[in-house]
């Protein structure tokens, strides 16, 4: 994902991506959508991170498969996905559905999707004047599409998460991208990161963590 509103990191988002499509331009801000994960994983007494949503589904957005469980959404409306359950497996499912739809929005869904799904902070700010620069009327780009594989849940508290996305596209490549939901307004909601940090949101990676939740979606 590089584009001109973002900073440019060629070969993280996906190795060898080639200069993008008119049509990839939404896929390119899952970099500005993603944000920094941190914190460690749950005790043994604390919440259960890798308990897996139940009764999965997918379903299309802009040419990507998104996961839709009993942990929610509960809603969509005009493009925005809400309602998500205040439990592990709800901030998970919101970190990917959010990350994903904010990245591949199109120009009539992108304001409503910021307004519900997003955090209001600074970074959100900066993020709208930016995409007000883009066009964006067509699904992604199956070369350019991401296909989610699973997260692992990095740090988890009631207030907010860490969640690391795992993605794979067409040329077999696979990426984790570092995102932080927060509860707010009594939902979980994308926290983009401080336009001024330097820390990488998203990173190639050569295969899989073996502790990761499972979601697979199809291909």
């Amino acid at each position: 994902m590089i584009s001109t509103v973002v900073r440019e990191q060629s070969g993280v988002w996906r190795r060898g991506i080639r200069k993008p499509a008119a049509g990839a331009v939404g896929a390119a801000l899952l970099l500005a959508a993603a944000g920094c994960g941190g914190g460690g994983g749950g005790g043994n007494s604390g919440p259960n991170l890798t308990a897996a949503p139940t009764h999965m589904r997918w379903q299309p957005f802009q040419g990507v498969a998104l996961p839709s469980a009993d942990q929610g959404p509960k809603q969509v409306s005009d493009g925005a996905a809400t309602g998500f359950e205040h439990s592990p497996a709800g901030a998970a499912l919101a970190a990917i559905v959010h990350t994903v739809r904010l990245s591949v929005a199109a120009d009539s869904q992108w304001a409503d999707i910021v307004r519900q799904e997003v955090v209001p902070n600074k970074a959100r700010d900066e993020w709208a004047v930016n995409r007000v620069q883009l066009a964006i009327t067509g699904p992604a780009a199956p070369e350019y599409a991401p296909r989610v594989l699973g997260y692992k849940i990095t740090g988890y508290t009631d207030a907010a998460s860490a969640v690391d996305v795992y993605t794979e596209y067409s040329d077999n490549s696979k990426a984790v991208n570092h995102t932080t939901v927060e509860w707010f307004g009594n939902d979980w909601r994308l926290r983009l990161p401080d336009p001024d940090s330097t820390a990488r949101p998203i990173e190639a990676v050569d295969g899989l963590p073996t502790d990761i939740v499972k979601l697979e979606a199809p291909a």
